[in-house]
């Protein structure tokens, strides 16, 4: 089954590659359906969903892909870019947390650290109003 998990997985790749989201969004789907917790098709369909404009389910996929394989930095940028866009603070918050207890210090979480603090005075500015 792994052969055929990996054969899929690049084809998944290739059509994701080549802009072709409805193909690769079903061969990630196809890699889910026989290993629910590959870090890899969770994260990569999550960034399908994005284009799609469907952050909220992208954010699922990202955290299933999160905790498959924590250690990857891509994986966590990219939930918890779009928590901050959708501008869930708390759970922004909780993730870029998580990320450091997991050893991610790069600086790339340090500019979501700062983009996660302007969300906030942003929100609180409106509230103020």
């Amino acid at each position: 089954m792994l052969d055929n998990v990996d054969i899929t997985l690049e084809h998944a790749f290739s059509a994701h590659e080549a802009g072709d989201l409805v193909t690769a969004g079903e061969k990630y789907l196809e890699v889910l359906n026989l290993e629910p917790n590959h870090p890899d098709a969770n994260h990569n369909f999550g960034l399908i969903a994005l284009k799609m404009d469907e952050q909220a389910m992208a954010v699922q996929f990202f955290k299933n892909a999160i905790e498959s394989n924590p250690t990857v930095t891509e994986y966590w940028v990219s939930c918890i870019n779009t928590l901050i866009e959708l501008k869930d603070i708390e759970n922004a918050q909780i993730a870029l947390d998580k990320a450091k207890e997991t050893g991610h210090i790069d600086e790339v979480f340090d500019k979501l650290a700062s983009n996660l603090r302007l969300v906030t005075k942003e929100n609180d500015e409106v509230e103020a109003v």
